[in-house]
């Protein structure tokens, strides 16, 4: 796991690679690498940047950015590729030779043998550049489910890349203006959903998703290279599958842990780990907390005791909270109101010296855990009720409802959107209503849905042929998922110097689940019964059959208590002109409202903007 950066332009100052690697020194405090070079006939240059956190090959031999001495290409990598070893005698038996034992080296043999299509061949994390000498061409590309970011500017002339926007600011050579599109949409989720980011002109490459920029005439082009769909599958068995994913996601040369919470998928790798070791087991951490209501250190201790190595538990209290505030807001690269429970367990498990955990996120967007799995068929029956009735009626309604309200806002939209899943995933989990929005912010509003054109019909291309369990996960997958957790857990665990796997997003598991007839994944009465019934002769009943509480921290009396004066002293001395265009009156009145507890305005749409304000102070 690594920070990678570049730049692709006429000329390319040494100074803007080193605040770049300066940038991304604690994504790698291993080891630094910087190279130089002239392309297209000496009239233009290359910058590669890296800095490395040693989990494969530790010794020098793993150095970046790589130079492949047969072809003469170079690459910049941050990621693990699972299956290197396998591919890596695949590439022998054809000839290749290596001089290392990582799998950077693997992947510049794999593109020199089969080119782009090499990245059909990778099962892991990635996210990379890779020069190719001969055809004077960039590639970018990314995984399956972008758990590995790679965001990118390019005006023309000029191409800079980078693992996190804050490298590309640094490079001096990405102007600092916000894109006010991209505000509506982050107050419409809680988080910019891809491929915007905060910064105007700045993009974040799509996951399965490669780009390649032609040195010569500087045109790029984003191309999909892999779409998820219900296919012939290695596996014969969830259990088979998975399992298979917990092992390749134990390759390492350092030892890897386990983020423990209690809940079913956790403890599903939790169990998967210790039968695919031997018995050993993984050292487990969990976030516990005075306030008993909101901690599941009961059911994390039942997991630990049988399953793993060992089990910490790291206590958390507001007071905690509130000492590290400052430092968790400082690490976000883009503003979320997420994340922070991610820097908690992240600093807590970088203090014992441990640089690889396994974490449970995907399990509930692959295996059906959200509520949106049965409220959104629920929606779609209620919409298309009303699609029934004539156009002038529902008119008649919706400019009855009060759409300030949320809820009252959902059911508006709900009523106009005809049963489209894609709309109704967005009214879902949507935060902020359209009216709110405008309220807070100043700018051009995307839409209702707060998503751009192109990922619109890029979504529902995906969905088109796919079964409603199917179209919802995917939806979680590329949605919540891919613009909030991923992001968040990639930043600030990265923050720690600490690498995240995820084993429930191999994509070979994705697949196999997908193929799985649809009564099998939705038995009533049972979260997530394709998951259970894998792991159920292991797994007490006290996990499975309880309700889920997930891992989350009582915002609702933190904030109200020890965060108050911040928020306040916040308010006060914010300016009413910002580059981020926010009404600083709004947000006073919003507050005003969450501690009457008038409206129904839940602790998210106070949070959405006090993150907002202190990202802006901080980057802008």
């Amino acid at each position: 796991m690594c920070g990678i950066a570049g730049i692709m332009a006429h000329e390319v100052d040494e100074m803007c690679l080193k605040r770049m690697a300066q940038a991304l020194m604690h994504r790698g405090p291993d080891d630094e690498g910087i190279e130089r070079m002239s392309v297209v006939a000496h009239t233009k240059m290359l910058g590669m940047v890296h800095r490395r956190l040693s989990i494969i090959d530790l010794s020098p031999a793993g150095h970046q950015p790589m130079k492949d001495p047969v072809t003469g290409n170079w690459i910049t990598f941050n990621g693990e590729i699972y299956n290197y070893r396998e591919l890596k005698r695949e590439l022998i038996r054809l000839g290749d030779k290596f001089i290392s034992d990582s799998d950077t080296e693997v992947i510049l043999k794999a593109y020199a043998r089969y080119g782009i299509t090499c990245l059909e061949k990778l099962h892991g994390m990635f996210a990379f550049a890779l020069w190719d000498t001969a055809q004077e061409k960039l590639m970018l590309a990314v995984d399956r489910f972008g758990i590995k970011p790679m965001y990118y500017f390019h005006n023309g002339t000029t191409l800079v890349f980078a693992s996190e926007v804050r490298a590309l600011l640094a490079s001096g050579l990405v102007p600092k203006e916000i894109d006010l599109q991209a505000v509506d949409s982050f107050f419409a989720f809680g988080a910019v959903q891809a491929p915007l980011t905060m910064i105007k002109g700045v993009r974040a490459l799509l996951p399965a998703h490669y780009m390649i920029y032609k040195a010569a005439t500087g045109a790029v082009a984003p191309q999909i290279y892999w779409q998820l769909h219900a296919g012939e599958s290695q596996f014969t068995s969830c259990k088979e599958a998975l399992y298979d994913s917990v092992r390749h996601h134990l390759v390492s040369d350092v030892p890897v842990g386990l983020f423990l919470s209690g809940g079913i998928d956790s403890s599903a790798i939790a169990i998967a780990a210790h039968e695919v070791s031997g018995g050993k087991g993984l050292e487990s951490f969990s976030v516990v907390f005075p306030e008993k209501q909101f901690s599941e250190e009961q059911y994390a201790r039942l997991i630990a005791k049988q399953f793993c190595a060992a089990h910490h538990e790291i206590s958390l209290s507001a007071s905690d909270l509130q000492g590290m505030l400052p430092a968790a807001l400082a690490a976000m690269d883009q503003p979320t109101v997420d994340g922070l429970n991610s820097y908690v367990v992240s600093h807590a498990v970088a203090q014992t010296g441990i640089k690889v955990v396994l974490s449970g996120q995907g399990g509930d967007e692959v295996f059906g855990g959200y509520p949106t799995f049965q409220k959104i068929p629920s929606m779609r029956r209620l919409a298309r009720f009303f699609a029934l009735l004539p156009s002038t009626l529902r008119n008649a309604i919706v400019a009855q409802l009060p759409t300030r309200h949320i809820r009252v806002s959902k059911l508006s939209q709900l009523i106009g959107s005809g049963g489209d899943i894609l709309s109704l995933y967005m009214i879902a989990r949507q935060l902020l209503p359209p009216i709110q929005r405008n309220e807070l912010r100043s700018g051009p509003q995307l839409s209702d849905d707060g998503i751009i054109p192109e990922m619109r019909e890029l979504l529902r291309a995906q969905i088109k042929d796919s079964d409603i369990f199917s179209a919802i996960s995917l939806l979680e997958l590329r949605g919540y998922l891919g613009n909030m957790l991923l992001r968040d857990g990639d930043v600030m665990s990265m923050a720690h110097s600490l690498e995240v796997r995820v084993p429930f997003l191999d994509h070979r598991l994705v697949q196999y689940v997908w193929g799985v007839p649809l009564g099998e994944k939705m038995a009533r009465g049972m979260a997530k019964p394709l998951l259970v019934s894998a792991v159920m002769d292991k797994m007490p009943k006290e996990i499975y059959q309880r309700k889920k509480m997930g891992f989350t921290f009582p915002w609702e009396y933190w904030l109200r208590t020890v965060f108050r004066p911040d928020i306040e002293a916040l308010l006060a001395e914010f300016p009413e002109d910002n580059p981020v265009g926010l009404n600083v009156q709004a947000c006073r009145n919003l507050w005003e409202q969450f501690l009457a507890g008038k409206n129904r305005i839940t602790s998210a749409r106070v949070w959405v903007w006090y993150v907002l304000m202190h990202w802006s102070r901080k980057n802008l």
